[in-house]
C-alpha cells in the first residue's frame, strides 16, 4: 500500500487535512511561530499533478509547516509544460511570502534546457529558501515484458526497434530527460509517450499499456511485490539501501550514467529580506525534524537541510547538465 494517500484531484480551496498526515509521521504539537509572519494561510504551488511525487513530497512538507507555523498551508497543484506552467505563477505571485513554489529539478533545471520561452527565469524569478530532499530514479518495465536486466532491454528493444514505449509525466519532466538521455546511451529506439502525471504513467505501466518508464522511487515501492512491475535499475550512481539486490544504470554497462531528482521550496524574487529570513527559519525547523527525515526516507528520497545558497549552486550545475542533454539527444517540444 501506498505510504501516504491524498485526494486525487488538485487541492484549490481550504487547507490540507489538519491531522492526518501529521499523525502518519508523528508530528509533535510546536510551539507557534513569530505572528508577525506569517498572519495568514500560505499557498504552496505544485507545478504537477496530485499523486505524483513532487505532489506528494509538497504536502509533506506542507503539513509539517502548517504544524510549525500554527498557519495552515494550502497546496495547489497547477500542472503543465513539464512544470513550468505552475513555475509561471509562482514567478507572478505577490512577493510577500504567502505564495511559494514548491519544486525541483523538472521545473528548474529541466525546462529551462528545453523550453526555448518560459514564463520565469530559474535563476532570478525565485529566491530559493531550501533544498529538502533528493534520490535516485528507477527505471521500470512491465511484468510480464521479457527483460530482467538492463542488458535485456536493451538486447529487446534493439531486436524489436520501435516497439517500446517509455512514459513521463509531461515533455519537459526529469523523468522525459532521463528516458532520453538512456535512449541515447543505449542506442536504442524507443518512442516516448507523454502523460498528464506520474499517477498515469504508472497505471498503464502496471496494466501492460507502457512497457517501461524511469519512476521516483517512492511511487514504485509498494507497487513491487504484486508482478505488475519489475526494476531493473536506479539512476544513482551507487545502489539504495531500501533495493540492495537492485544494481545502478551505471554499473550495468552504462559508467557515469546519473539521473537524481530533488526538491526544495523556493519564494518569488523581491520577497521582502525579512520575511525571506523567517522563511528560511521555518524551512529549517521542519527539515530538522526527525519524523519529518524519516517520512522522507519512507518515499525513497534523502533527507537534506541545503542552505539557499547550496540550493543555488545546485540549480545552475544541473541546469548545464540538461542543456547539454537536450543538444546531444535533440529533444524537442512537441
Amino acid at each position: 500500500m501506498p505510504i501516504f494517500s491524498f485526494p486525487a484531484r488538485p487541492l484549490r480551496r481550504g487547507p490540507l487535512p489538519a491531522c492526518a498526515l501529521a499523525v502518519l509521521i508523528g508530528l509533535a504539537p510546536c510551539a507557534a511561530w513569530p505572528q508577525e509572519f506569517p498572519d495568514r494561510p500560505i499557498t504552496l504551488i505544485v507545478p504537477f499533478s496530485a499523486g505524483g511525487p513532487t505532489d506528494v513530497t509538497a504536502r509533506l512538507f506542507a503539513q509539517a509547516m502548517a504544524r510549525e507555523a500554527g498557519k495552515p498551508v494550502i497546496v495547489e497543484n497547477r500542472p503543465g509544460a513539464g512544470g513550468a506552467t505552475g513555475g509561471g505563477i509562482a514567478a507572478r505571485a505577490r512577493p510577500d511570502g504567502y505564495t511559494l513554489l514548491w519544486a525541483g529539478t523538472s521545473t528548474l533545471t529541466v525546462a529551462p534546457a528545453l523550453y526555448a520561452s518560459l514564463p520565469y527565469d530559474a535563476h532570478t524569478s525565485f529566491q530559493p529558501v531550501g533544498r529538502a530532499m533528493t534520490g535516485p530514479l528507477a527505471l521500470v518495465v512491465h511484468g510480464k515484458l521479457p527483460a530482467r536486466s538492463v542488458a535485456d532491454l536493451v538486447a529487446l528493444a534493439r531486436a524489436k526497434p520501435g516497439t517500446i514505449n517509455f512514459g513521463s509525466a509531461g515533455i519537459g519532466s526529469i523523468i522525459h530527460l532521463t528516458g532520453e538521455m538512456f535512449r541515447q546511451r543505449a542506442a536504442i529506439d524507443i518512442t516516448h509517450i507523454p502523460y498528464k502525471g506520474n499517477a498515469e504513467v504508472l497505471t498503464d505501466l502496471s496494466a501492460g499499456r507502457l512497457q517501461m518508464a524511469f519512476m521516483a522511487l517512492g511511487q514504485v515501492m509498494p507497487q513491487l511485490g504484486k508482478g505488475d512491475i519489475r526494476v531493473l535499475a536506479v539512476t544513482s550512481l551507487d545502489r539504495v539501501a531500501s533495493l540492495p539486490g537492485v544494481p545502478t544504470v551505471a554499473e550495468s554497462g552504462y559508467p557515469g550514467f546519473e539521473s537524481v531528482e530533488w526538491f526544495g521550496l523556493l519564494a518569488p524574487a523581491k520577497t521582502p529580506v525579512d520575511v525571506l529570513q523567517r522563511l528560511q527559519r521555518l524551512y529549517a525547523a521542519v527539515a530538522s525534524q526527525r519524523a519529518v527525515a524519516d517520512a522522507i526516507t519512507a518515499l525513497g528520497y534523502v533527507a537534506i537541510r541545503d542552505t539557499p545558497e547550496q540550493f543555488s549552486r545546485t540549480i545552475a550545475q544541473d541546469a548545464d547538465k540538461w542543456r547539454q542533454t537536450v543538444a546531444t539527444a535533440h529533444v524537442t517540444p512537441q
